[in-house]
């Protein structure tokens, strides 16, 4: 399964979930590679540091021409989409079976996130077998926008909404920077071990 996060908007961690779910995808007995086509680069090298092959390429001729050679031997692919939408995006989603799209629970970033709903939705014409979904990222706890957010996205026709919420704390954040994830980070990374959990299992069960 080739597995895309995407998003117009930066900030909404589309790269730190990536790393997550590739980590994840690991520790569940999967040969995994990650594709890293955001400029900043910084999921390839931090999914190096965890173990696992990571290639990072942002030149959408490049990924059009060899990511069917690449992906050749492993049994889960995770791509962390570029910064916005690009050609490249639309590239990724050439290649993909689930295109998932992060969004933080304010209304700047629903708007962004209607625009990468668009650009799956474009997709899905040419690939019928594309599956879009979105969640809920980066939460913070017991805010009226997280209703709205929960109602605008469940009601998006033709793109699964998953229910996990990953919340924000400050273990996912420190996680980079320790060559960590916060499944290895004991008490101070359990509950955002256990969204991540509940989230990915959702994603390989769409």
């Amino acid at each position: 399964m080739i597995t895309a996060l995407i998003n117009q908007k930066g900030g909404v961690g589309k790269s730190s979930t990536a790393v997550h779910f590739a980590y994840w995808l690991q520790q569940q007995k999967n040969k995994v590679l990650l594709i890293d086509s955001d400029a900043q680069g910084s999921s390839s090298m931090w999914v190096k540091a965890l173990g696992i092959e990571a290639i990072a390429e942002t030149d959408p001729n490049v990924l059009a021409e060899e990511i069917p050679s690449w992906i050749e031997g492993f049994d889960q692919v995770v791509i962390d989409g570029a910064g916005g939408l690009t050609e490249t995006t639309r590239v990724i989603l050439y290649f993909s079976n689930v295109a998932l799209i992060p969004c933080q629970p304010t209304a700047l970033d629903l708007v962004s996130s209607g625009s990468a709903v668009k650009l799956v939705k474009q997709a899905q014409r040419f690939r019928s077998d594309l599956v879009g979904a979105t969640f809920i990222n980066r939460a913070v706890p017991r805010t009226k926008l997280m209703g709205e957010a929960k109602t605008a996205l469940s009601g998006i026709e033709g793109i699964s909404h998953l229910k996990t919420i990953v919340y924000q704390r400050q273990c996912i954040a420190d996680a980079f920077g320790q060559d960590q994830t916060v499944f290895d980070m004991g008490a101070a990374g359990e509950k955002s071990a256990n969204e991540y959990r509940q989230l990915f299992k959702e994603v390989t069960a769409l």
